[in-house]
């Protein structure tokens, strides 16, 4: 494989998002995996778990990932982890796991390792691998580096208990991926910062202790990232102001570039201003900084993707309608808000799929070949749902 693969899931209000770099190291932030064949629109669910197991490398005919990062421990960024994923010892992995995906390197926040921070069951069945892994470093046990067992804490524990284990923080530049140096490949790492993880708004709102990154993929050692991915979790913009002001303190205003910018907590009106929209009327100004890193930082032909179900014109949060045309009016076309629901087509969506080459960035998917399927699907809907996309016939 020659080129780096960015690949965004359909998976409705929720996250998937998976990297395979050209070196076949794969990453996922986040997962939703669903149960069933329709959404709550009646349309199809894409297989995500059928897709990922065509898609991941295999190690003894075993499906794994280099790397899972969880943002946040909320349902819909980590759905369907115990039906799917493997946790425990990856030395006691037998048929009866076949095809459960084991995890080379877990990303995770201090959040995760409390118990008011975690809620719904598959956060806790993370919760407990992360424990089991944290354990071996603990013990100092040589097991603790092997391909299964690794553990990274992003952000800072306020009380030290994590001490033992490798952390990132925020304005770290990461190249290391389970082990491997990545000549071609890093992260930045913008949040979570250290105030959003100690306070008590964090038990209040897991949201504002996402895991925030800028990926960057470069062609060569020697040139400029050719392409640059900013994905947020659910951070709203409380922690993008934070990060805005934080970044260019410091001088670090490359780390906010952007070609792709995957519109945080599902296109919710959240990343501009407070919620509910209505409740004020400064509710509905949206604020500068947030503009700021959408209009300014973004790059030519720099691109929106919402992974959320169908914008509608109605009061749904997320995903918000009026979000969506705020993002539109930051960038260089409507064309380059990219909504994952309608992709090719709002009855049957598939994953949205971009390569990395020396020509630069490139959407390599055929979500931009169907357009009559996608306006006659559009015509079923009906006009009074204004669903959004990046396929208006205006």
């Amino acid at each position: 494989m020659s080129k780096d693969i960015i690949k965004f899931y359909p998976v409705d209000n929720g996250d998937t998002t998976l990297i395979k770099l050209r070196n076949n190291t794969t990453i996922l932030f986040d997962c939703k995996i669903r149960s069933g064949e329709k959404n709550s629109d009646d349309y199809d669910i894409f297989d995500v778990k059928g897709d990922l197991l065509k898609t991941l490398e295999k190690r003894n005919n075993i499906p794994y990932l280099d790397m899972f990062a969880l943002t946040h421990p909320d349902e819909d960024h980590c759905l369907g982890f115990e039906k799917h994923f493997y946790t425990g010892s990856p030395n006691d992995y037998n048929d009866k796991d076949k095809e459960l995906i084991i995890v080379d390197e877990l990303w995770v926040t201090p959040m995760v390792f409390t118990n008011n921070g975690v809620s719904n069951d598959d956060a806790k069945v993370i919760r407990k691998e992360a424990r089991r892994r944290k354990k071996l470093y603990d013990e100092n046990d040589e097991a603790k580096n092997d391909r299964g067992n690794r553990l990274i804490i992003v952000g800072y524990d306020g009380e030290d208990k994590l001490e033992n284990i490798l952390h990132y923080y925020p304005s770290d530049i990461v190249n290391e991926i389970s082990g491997v140096k990545q000549d071609l490949f890093s992260f930045f790492i913008h949040a979570p910062l250290k105030a959003d993880l100690v306070t008590g708004r964090a038990e209040k709102d897991k949201n504002t202790t996402s895991i925030v990154v800028q990926a960057r993929f470069r062609i060569n050692s020697d040139d400029e990232a050719a392409a640059r991915l900013i994905l947020g979790g659910d951070a709203d913009h409380y922690n993008w102001e934070k990060i805005l002001e934080k970044t260019e303190k410091h001088g670090n205003e490359e780390a906010l570039k952007w070609d792709l910018f995957l519109a945080p907590h599902h296109c919710s009106w959240t990343y501009f201003n407070n919620v509910p929209i209505e409740e004020k009327e400064v509710n509905k100004i949206p604020q500068d900084y947030s503009v700021k890193i959408i209009k300014d930082y973004h790059l030519e032909g720099g691109q929106i993707i919402a992974s959320s179900k169908l914008i509608k014109d109605n009061d749904d949060n997320p995903p918000h309608n009026q979000a969506k045309k705020e993002y539109i009016k930051n960038i260089d076309s409507k064309d380059d808000f990219i909504s994952l629901a309608e992709s090719p087509k709002p009855s049957k969506p598939e994953p949205v799929i971009f390569e990395v080459s020396s020509d630069g960035l490139n959407r390599i998917d055929d979500g931009e070949s169907s357009t009559e399927d996608k306006l006659e699907s559009a015509a079923a809907i009906g006009a009074s749902s204004a669903v959004s996309g990046n396929w208006c016939k205006s």
